[in-house]
């Protein structure tokens, strides 16, 4: 009876800690999907910019929509840092220094180079209707 009891609690255990593991998330997955960066009152105007986060080989990648191509293209850097998003790139011509901060589950707020400011809105994708 007394090893019943404990296999049963032992399997109990196990079935806890392999659901937590499952659904535990890292500030890196956080920034998973697509994302609408919305740029205020940069010298060309207010600027929207898609860009896309994947974690592959457990390392964070990033990509953003280049505006005039419309190819995507992989971003320099991203990481988290210091309850930060930094990203970076070359991109139209300049080196680009997002710093974000996340806001809710589907928003952030930063800036860009420390002079504009930034709102990033995730992307959701829409569900066909059947």
């Amino acid at each position: 009876m007394m090893k019943t009891f404990l296999t049963l609690l032992f399997a109990l255990v196990f079935s806890f800690t392999g659901l937590h593991a499952q659904t535990s998330t890292t500030p890196e997955s956080f920034l998973e999907g697509k994302w609408s960066l919305f740029v205020k009152g940069t010298p060309q105007g207010d600027v929207t910019l898609p860009v896309r986060f994947e974690i592959k080989e457990g390392k964070l990648k990033g990509f953003y929509t280049d505006l005039e191509t419309k190819e995507e293209k992989p971003m320099d850097t991203v990481y988290y840092e210091n309850e930060k998003y930094v990203m970076a790139s070359f991109i139209a011509g300049y080196d680009l220094r997002f710093v974000m901060t996340k806001k809710s589950d589907d928003s952030m707020t930063g800036s860009l180079m420390e002079m504009f400011e930034v709102e990033a809105t995730r992307v959701k994708e829409e569900k066909e209707s059947k």
